[in-house]
């Protein structure tokens, strides 16, 4: 299995969904914010931080960067594709290889880090939807999914190495993983509650349009600076994704 689709299995894989023109538009913009990042976080970068987030409301970039940005997050070609009725728009990331290179990677459910207990995370993942589109700058090793798990719980197996139970370690290969690697062009589109891991390497730059269910449960999560002002709203496409 590789590409998948997203209701049944929790991901969809599209090879050479971008072209140049359209990448070129916001790569500049990427890489601007990534290099205002590392000077202002290199001691967090140095203990081993493998991302950062909300490129929208960053400092670094002008009002035109981040219109720019919107304009690409509200288009046709991304919200067409969002499998979700009325979607809301949720934040941003951008995915790099951390500083020590020895660093191991780790599976993980981004649900296991929002605070709601492990029996409310099981019953929320049978419904809710938090939907990365993962944007590959270069040619990246790749993120390793566990199909179906953004409806269903781990395995043993899974628990325990996710868990690090049993001498057991997140970084430990699981039977149904399965790899995707992504070329510049490629889009990923998978659920942030399945089990997934990241793998580090290749220098990746990878950047993530993160979008959710219409659910106060989720939004509590949005951070309003990260939106465009109330007078903006006009100029997109699919505005109601930023309601």
């Amino acid at each position: 299995m590789k590409t998948g689709n997203y209701i049944n299995y929790g991901f969809s894989y599209f090879q050479d969904f971008f072209n140049e023109e359209e990448l070129s538009l916001i790569e500049p913009i990427i890489i601007k914010f990534h290099n205002s990042w590392l000077k202002e976080n290199q001691e967090f970068y140095s203990k081993g931080a493998i991302n950062s987030h909300s490129l929208t409301s960053s400092k670094s970039l002008s009002k035109q960067d981040k219109k720019i940005l919107f304009e690409f997050i509200s288009s046709n070609k991304m919200v067409n594709l969002i499998e979700i009725d009325n979607p809301k728009f949720l934040n941003t990331q951008l995915f790099f290889d951390p500083n020590n290179l020895n660093q191991k990677n780790y599976w993980h459910r981004d649900i296991q880090y929002t605070g709601i207990s492990e029996k409310d995370q099981k019953e929320a993942i049978k419904t809710q939807n938090v939907i990365h589109f993962r944007i590959p700058f270069k040619k990246e090793l790749g993120i390793e999914l566990i199909p179906e798990t953004h409806r269903k719980w781990d395995s043993t197996e899974e628990y325990q190495v996710r868990n690090s139970l049993n001498n057991k370690k997140p970084s430990d290969s699981l039977k149904k993983g399965n790899l995707i690697k992504l070329e510049r062009t490629d889009l990923l589109v998978f659920s942030a509650n399945m089990i997934h891991r990241g793998i580090y390497g290749n220098n990746r730059l990878s950047f993530d349009i993160i979008y959710c269910d219409n659910d106060p449960k989720i939004l509590k999560f949005r951070d309003k600076k990260n939106l465009p002002i109330e007078l903006e709203l006009k100029e997109f496409k699919n505005a109601e994704i930023f309601g």
